[in-house]
């Protein structure tokens, strides 16, 4: 390998720890971070001696597919502990909000609880309902970030092998 292909692969891996790190956060496009990464050393490096479109391709569908579920696995959470659609809603407008709150990672993780409890209490139900549905947001965000992290392992894995052995 040439100190150029060291180079573009050394940003790329800088690259794809920044994205690992990121999709263990709410909200926080890790598994996009690593898909840049991909991105980068292919058009860094071209097609002789770089990974192919194909893998860009499917690195891309992954990437999107993680991000849906991040946004998707609380309401789902939340709706299989029993909640309304009150409750669901509540859930993803307190993670939007909690975005935007400081500290945002803090906010992340109480807000679509705090917001499901509140859909629920708006909704007429106890306030042991809304602890339920804000139980199911928590594991649905739990899966959300496993689902996130195997992603961005599965793209980092398949960069390696299209790189070094296709």
């Amino acid at each position: 390998m040439t100190a150029m292909e060291y180079t573009a692969l050394g940003v790329s891996v800088l690259i794809f720890m920044i994205g690992l790190a990121g999709s263990l956060l709410p909200v926080v496009p890790g598994s996009l971070i690593v898909w840049l990464g991909v991105i980068v050393h292919r058009l860094w490096m071209g097609a002789e001696d770089s990974v192919t479109w194909k893998i860009v391709i499917l690195g891309g569908v992954l990437t999107l597919l993680g991000q849906l579920a991040d946004f998707v696995m609380g309401v789902w959470g939340a709706r299989r502990f029993g909640a309304t659609w009150k409750g669901a809603v509540g859930a993803f407008v307190g993670a939007f909000v909690g975005f935007f709150i400081p500290p945002p990672l803090f906010w992340l993780i109480v807000g679509p609880i705090l917001g499901a409890v509140i859909g629920e209490l708006a909704a007429g139900r106890s306030f042991r309902d809304g602890g339920k549905a804000g139980i199911g947001t928590v594991v649905g965000g739990i899966l959300a970030f496993a689902l996130k992290f195997g992603i961005s392992v599965c793209v980092i894995c398949l960069f390696f092998l299209d790189l070094f052995f296709v």
